[in-house]
C-alpha cells in the first residue's frame, strides 16, 4: 500500500492546491511536485521491495483523500482499489464526474469514509461525490460515522478499509 506523501505538508498531492489566507503557493508548481513525489515513492517501492501488483492500494485522509481521488483518476492502472477518508476535494468538486469517470472506466473500486460531525470536511460535500459515484454506477462502499469528526474517522474507518482492500485483488483480466 502506498499512501500519498507529497512534496511538503501543503502539497495537495497533485490535486488543486487549496490556499488558506492570501499567502502565495510556494513553490508555484507545488501540486506537480507533490504528485511526482507520490509516484516516485511508488516506483522506489516497486524497485526495492517485492510489491504485489495485484494488491497495490491508494488511501489518504483529508488533503490525502483529495489526492487519492486525483491520483487514482490520473494513474488508475497503478492501483487495485482506492480509499478516501474525509476527502478535502473541494476544488475538484466541479469536475468530480470527470475524475470519477476515469476511475470507473478503469474498474477501480472506491471506498469513502466520512464523519457526520466533520467541521473541516462537512459531510454534505462528500455526499455530492457519493451521489456522482452512484450515478456513474461505480463499485463503491460508503461509510459515514454519524458522530465521527475529521480525526476520529481515520481509526474508526481503518478496519473496514482494510477489509475492503482485502476483498479486492486484480485478476489480470482488466
Amino acid at each position: 500500500m502506498v499512501g500519498p506523501l507529497g512534496y511538503n505538508v501543503g502539497g495537495w498531492y497533485g490535486s488543486p492546491v487549496m490556499v488558506f489566507g492570501n499567502r502565495p503557493i510556494e513553490p508555484p508548481n507545488l501540486a506537480e511536485l507533490s504528485e511526482k513525489d507520490v509516484m516516485n515513492v511508488l516506483a522506489m517501492m516497486r524497485k526495492e521491495f517485492n510489491v504485489d501488483e495485484e494488491r497495490t492500494y491508494l488511501m489518504g485522509h483529508s488533503m490525502g483523500g483529495a489526492g487519492t481521488l486525483f491520483l487514482g483518476s490520473k494513474y488508475p492502472s497503478n492501483w487495485t482499489a482506492l480509499a478516501a477518508i474525509a476527502p478535502a476535494a473541494f476544488l475538484m468538486l466541479e469536475k468530480r464526474e470527470d475524475y470519477l469517470t476515469k476511475i470507473r472506466d478503469a474498474n477501480l473500486p472506491v471506498m469513502v469514509v466520512q464523519g457526520g460531525k466533520d467541521s473541516a470536511v462537512p459531510a454534505e460535500y462528500t455526499h455530492r461525490w457519493i451521489d456522482t459515484i452512484k450515478e456513474l454506477g461505480m463499485e463503491h462502499m460508503y461509510i459515514e460515522f454519524p458522530e465521527g469528526d475529521h480525526g476520529t474517522v481515520i481509526s474508526d474507518g481503518m478496519p473496514d478499509i482494510f477489509r475492503f482492500f482485502a476483498d479486492h485483488i486484480k485478476t489480470g483480466t482488466e
